[in-house]
């Protein structure tokens, strides 16, 4: 019956691809690759439903053929579905499955069944439809290990269509073809990583924290009901972005990268968090919500109700409504719990009673200073709803006014230190409060009333000494004191000191020495600022301009990407490049910020110049300067929503400089960051490198430090070397730093600061002295461009050639802002200078390999011919061979001792020549990465040119039809 069975299909299946071609007589037939469908679907059918003989073949014994009974046997094992066109080669191993001479990656019909890919059910033809198929291209790798699912040569990653379907991702309701719905499917790309643990979840190649679209739908995150993909709307989503984290536990809640006390929008629905009614997107609004910004935390026990990083106490908008809290009408509702301020008995949702809260609206301070103790906007005198403090305070604040006019009589002035921003955040019974007796710049509705007698007021001003009494008293007298006893105005800059309570002395010995800590004096007549927004373009009309260029950045860096992923990984990976070298390229290189170094001995005023630069001087937060020589930290400043100081662990954390880390812990015990919220600091990252102390016995330290300022200057957009006018002398350390800077003397410049200092007769032979000690060391035949300027607030000293130095420090400032501009340029420079590292790495490597072969024997020990090549190359003539050959400059290649470590690493023996890595159809890796150095990232330069012009152009006319609607206001209504 078998048999009979076989010949019946194959019988109508005949007949029916007949009718349906249309052949007009019996004796013109289909083709054999217009049968084979349904050939291979008989043969199939029938092995899935009889017995498995003895021999494995899988045929009913009954129905297997004996020799001579049929003419076409050998037609039928040729297209069995284990190796359709016969050659011998199993299809899961076959490159060619159809056998039509096209490769199968680059053949739009795999299985050659007359059905394109994309219109087939069945790509490989195996019998099985796609959805249910585990291998859709018959390649021999599962689906959730194949790069390329639909063996149409195009990655995954780069893929449009990863199941070959013909529909788009976007489009597409199972991305992955694996029958089971994006919606209901764990793993959306098919890549074997489980949606919550996949950094890229619809497989696109972009990662979550950077994808505008994270499930791939379609729709971009703003807009989209569902964030994450998985079939539950977000307002009902635990899981917003995905990534395996409860949203109470998740600290990026939309997955945008943006850590959530940093994120303008919270929840990723594309309105601002002053604006969105339901800031965590949990379909709560947020007036009825019990925790507003979904940290797990209840509002009335949250010491950050809106999430926004800033404690309630300091927050001037509690419930981030985009309305201050003072400017908060009465009828609104400061802590968001829906109930309006004038019927709450918890203002500002401490969980303290209004009755008993010391700062009953939230806003910092306390109610006996505060001029508006309910927060409605409306004065204490004014307001006929203000709520009174009991009786028992008004007490205690009487005692408190009597106490105070007794310690002020009676106190002497008393010289103490600043307070330690390390303690930002004491423990409020063990931790004695740190006051600042006057801050630099005070907001009117925070400056406090004086309450002493007049005659006391117009006394000369003194820091109050606080007697050494019980704690609980002490503190409050010392805060009143300075609080309404002394009056800015009364203070010149000069003049300002602070006042703390007396510490045990072993706390003192215990404070750190190298904090970020302003301990000067503020100068008079400080020199305005207002250039260094002009010239670096900060300013907010700028904006505009820089976003339509970003976008095409970013068009650039993924290309910038894929070139890398194409081109120079492959030898990269197959010669081992980073065992040689520290210099990697990946991602964080790709996408990272600008990166601006300073570098220089100690004392030449790098610290200065980065407060300068950020507007950091003068205040608790600012780097140490001085004259005497800093700690040796290498200070990293960031962007911050609020002000932050990382230790070394944090930043190497931090994914732009995440690559730290092989330097190991003596690295990260000398990496400080600070964070702020600096508009420069927006567009680049700053890097101070520790100054150098030249000593006579160099001393070895617990971190490769060299290897370390290569990491920064290979990743630096531009470097300024900063130098003291009175400290140009040079020392071996500071020859090796500057012997590093090899082949980038084109980005560095050179910095001689504090130029005031010298008189103007003086400074020109100053600056040959510099120039002459410098540039030789540099290997460079040209002098680096030099600027001669003073850069800090201070004002010039008397004598000085003003105008000379504040045009020098223009330039300064235009060729830093060129350096941001220029970013693009320098990404797609260092990604070409890394390509030709890489290339001349592995030609090396073959260099050495091919010397090895010719001078193999048949029976020579293959290892000690290998190492009398690698510790005498010059007897072979590697290097000499290598630079004539290939024109590569012998000083593009390491040393010979660099290749003897690699080579013990690495066995000479087990790599491969350059001519065995190429194939058919994939082509010579060496030739892809020639190619990528002389073409594909070139053209990257004038492609970002166009586009940024073509970008630029539209915004610009979109600005004039503005200006013109707004001149003509009667033509555009018509």
């Amino acid at each position: 019956m078998g048999r009979l069975t076989i010949w019946f299909l194959l019988g109508l299946t005949l007949i029916a691809v007949s009718n349906n071609v249309g052949f007009a007589n019996a004796d013109v037939g289909p083709s054999e690759s217009e049968c084979r469908p349904y050939i291979e679907k008989a043969i199939n059918e029938l092995k899935t439903d009889g017995v498995t003989s003895s021999n494995g073949s899988g045929e009913m014994q009954s129905d297997q053929p004996r020799r001579g009974d049929d003419d076409d046997d050998d037609d039928e094992d040729a297209n069995s579905a284990n190796d359709l066109d016969g050659d011998g080669i199993p299809d899961d191993e076959d490159d060619d499955i159809d056998g039509d001479g096209i490769p199968n990656n680059q053949d739009d019909d795999i299985d050659g069944d007359g059905i394109p890919n994309d219109e087939d059910d069945d790509i490989d033809g195996d019998g099985i439809p796609n959805e249910k198929d585990d291998d859709i291209d018959g390649d021999g790798i599962p689906n959730d290990e194949d790069d390329d699912i639909d063996g149409d040569g195009i990655p995954n990653t780069e893929d449009d269509d990863i199941d070959g379907d013909g529909i788009p991702n976007t489009e597409d309701d199972d991305i992955d073809g694996d029958g089971i719905p994006n919606t209901k499917d764990n793993d959306i790309d098919g890549d074997g990583i489980p949606n919550a643990k996949d950094e890229d979840i619809d497989g696109d190649g972009v990662p979550n924290a950077k994808d505008h679209d994270i499930d791939g739908d379609g729709i971009p995150n703003k807009d989209d009901d569902d964030l994450d993909g998985d079939g539950r709307p977000n307002d009902d989503d635990n899981d917003l972005d995905g990534d395996g984290l409860p949203n109470d536990e998740d600290e990026d809640l939309d997955g945008d990268g943006k850590a959530n006390h940093e994120d303008d929008d919270l929840d990723g629905d594309g309105t601002l968090n002053h604006e969105d009614t339901d800031l965590d997107g949990d379909g709560t609004p947020n007036d009825e919500d019990e925790d507003i910004d979904g940290d797990g935390v209840d509002n009335e026990e949250d010491h950050d109700i809106d999430g926004d990083g800033v404690k309630n106490d300091q927050d001037n908008d509690i419930d981030g409504d985009g309305l201050p809290n003072s400017e908060e009408p009465k009828s609104m509702d400061i802590d968001g719990d829906g109930v309006p301020n004038d019927e709450d008995d918890d203002i500002d949702g401490d969980n303290k009673k209004n009755e008993k809260d010391e700062d009953m609206d939230g806003d910092g301070i306390l109610n006996i200073h505060d001029k508006d103790v309910d927060g409605d906007g409306v004065p204490n005198e004014h307001d006929d709803d203000s709520h009174e403090v009991d009786d028992d305070e008004e007490e205690e604040e009487e005692d408190v006014k009597k106490r105070r006019k007794r310690d002020v009589d009676a106190a002497p002035v008393l010289d103490v230190e600043a307070p330690n921003p390390a303690d930002e955040f004491p423990v409020e019974e063990e931790i004695v409060k740190v006051v600042e007796e006057v801050p630099v710049e005070t907001e009117p509705e925070t400056e406090p009333e004086p309450v002493v007698e007049e005659e006391k007021a117009e006394e000369e001003p003194a820091v109050v000494e606080v007697e050494e009494e019980a704690e609980e008293e002490v503190v409050p007298q010392a805060a009143e004191v300075h609080e309404d006893v002394i009056e800015p105005e009364a203070i010149e800059p000069q003049t300002v000191e602070t006042a703390v309570a007396d510490e045990p002395q072993e706390d003192e010995e215990d404070t750190p020495e190298d904090e970020l800590l302003w301990e000067g004096e503020v100068p008079q007549n400080r020199r305005s600022r207002q250039h260094i927004t002009e010239l670096l373009q900060l300013d907010d009309e700028f904006n505009a301009r820089e976003k339509a260029t970003d976008n095409v950045a970013e068009i650039i860096l993924r290309d910038i990407k894929r070139i890398y992923e194409s081109a120079i990984k492959p030898l990269e990976t197959m010669y081992k490049y980073r065992d040689l070298s520290n210099r990697h390229f990946s991602d964080p290189e790709i996408f990272s910020k600008p990166l601006i170094l300073f570098m220089g001995p100690w004392s030449g005023g790098k610290s200065s110049i980065l407060n300068y630069l950020t507007d950091n001087e003068y205040t608790p937060n600012s780097l140490r300067t001085g004259a005497e020589p800093s700690p040796a930290y290498f200070n990293i400043l960031m962007w911050g929503n609020e002000t932050e100081v990382l230790d070394g662990t944090q930043l190497a954390a931090d994914y732009t400089f995440s690559g730290l880390q092989k330097f190991g812990q003596g690295l990260e015990e000398r990496l400080r960051g600070l964070k702020m919220k600096s508009k420069l600091l927006e567009k680049v990252n700053i890097v101070e490198i520790p100054g150098i102390l030249e000593v006579r016995k160099q001393v070895s330290r617990v971190f490769p430090f060299n290897d370390a300022c290569q990491w920064f200057i290979d990743r630096a957009d531009i470097i300024f070397l900063v130098y003291d006018p009175a400290k140009l002398d040079v020392g071996p350390e500071t020859e090796a730093i500057l012997d590093q800077l090899k082949g980038r003397e084109y980005q560095t410049r050179i910095i001689l600061n504090k130029a005031d200092t010298v008189k103007p007769e003086e400074l020109l032979r100053v600056q040959g002295a510099l120039i002459w000690n410098i540039s030789p060391l540099m290997s460079s035949a040209q002098p680096p461009l030099m600027y001669t300027t003073s850069l800090w607030t201070h004002p010039y000293q008397d004598g000085a050639p003003a105008r000379l130095l504040l045009a020098q420090e223009r330039a300064f400032l235009r060729d830093l802002r060129t350096a941001i501009d220029k970013r693009i340029e320098h990404k797609i420079a260092s990604a070409r200078r890394f390509a030709v590292r890489v290339r001349n790495h592995a030609k090396m490597v073959d260099c050495y390999l091919n010397t090895y072969y010719n001078h193999k024997t048949l029976f020579g020990n293959k290892k000690r011919i290998a190492d009398d090549i690698i510790d005498h190359p010059q007897n072979y003539h590697i290097y000499e061979g290598l630079s004539t050959l290939t024109n590569i400059s012998r000083y593009d290649l390491p040393d010979p001792e660099v290749y003897r470590d690699f080579f013990r690493l690495n066995p000479l023996y087990e790599f491969k020549k350059l001519t065995e890595t190429c194939t058919y159809f994939r082509g010579c890796p060496i030739t892809k990465l020639d190619v990528a150095i002389a073409y594909e990232l070139p053209e990257l330069a004038g492609k970002y040119k166009k586009m940024s012009e073509a970008a630029l152009s539209s915004i610009e006319a979109k600005q004039a039809e503005v200006i013109d609607a707004e001149a003509d206001p009667k033509k555009t209504k018509s």
